[in-house]
């Protein structure tokens, strides 16, 4: 793979993945709104990304707005993949109480540069924190707990239904804590690369295999898991 290739793969794959991700959204109904609606917003700025940097490419006169764009837009793309996480780790806790109680840029100035190191910084912490909740949440002894704390919006008619909502909302939860590691290495990576200011480590200039080893398949990977996991509990909304 070489260097101009990775944008439009990038492009090409998030936008197939774009498709499943509308379909998790829709099936998930209104208890996975948050989470389907923040992975969808991802795969987005991933498109919109790769047809950015392949636009730098080509050598135009715009070509430092496009690469400074892109350069954002790797980093921003972030925060909808940790909120997707988020909201889906709230929506697997919130099935499990059902069924348990029935920016980089080269030319930025030194305030653009301490925003958006204040932002990776606030994003590695929102991801510690998400750590720490998915594995709280994987204790049994916290799901008792929250059922009995919570009001969950998903109502358990049967045994039958009780079960399966405990099956879902583990499926969601275990998955979660597979997708986490992978956004951590991207999250760090991000964190690095901005505090360290090295060429070679840019998210969108630096050396083509760091930005395939721990920027593009990270992102890539725990895409998939969270869409799998979409498609697996894709009954959850008729509970």
């Amino acid at each position: 793979m070489t260097a101009d290739a990775l944008p439009t793969a990038t492009l090409a794959v998030y936008a197939v993945l774009s498709i499943p991700a509308i379909f998790c959204l829709v099936w998930h109904g209104k208890t996975g709104l948050i989470g389907w609606s923040y992975l969808q917003a991802f795969c987005t700025l991933r498109i919109v990304g790769g047809a950015l940097a392949m636009s730098s490419d080509k050598g135009s006169s715009h070509n430092n707005n496009y690469s400074s764009s892109a350069s954002l837009i790797a980093n921003i793309g972030l925060s909808p993949l940790l909120l997707a996480t988020s909201g889906i780790l709230h929506e697997s806790v919130a099935i499990l109480a059902a069924g348990t109680s029935g920016l980089q840029s080269a030319t930025a100035s030194k305030t653009d540069l301490v925003l958006v190191s204040v932002c990776i910084a606030l994003l590695t912490a929102a991801w510690v924190v998400l750590c720490i909740w998915t594995a709280l949440s994987l204790m049994p002894s916290s799901f008792f707990s929250f059922g009995r704390r919570q009001r969950s919006k998903v109502v358990i008619e049967d045994a039958g239904s009780t079960a399966m909502a405990r099956g879902y909302g583990s499926k969601l939860l275990w998955g979660v804590a597979a997708a986490l590691p992978f956004i951590g290495i991207r999250v760090f990576y991000s964190l690095v690369a901005l505090t360290t200011r090295l060429a070679y480590l840019s998210p969108s200039t630096g050396a083509l295999s760091i930005r395939v080893v721990v920027a593009f398949l990270p992102e890539l990977v725990a895409c998939l898991i969270l869409i799998f996991l979409g498609l697996m509990t894709r009954h959850v909304a008729s509970l």
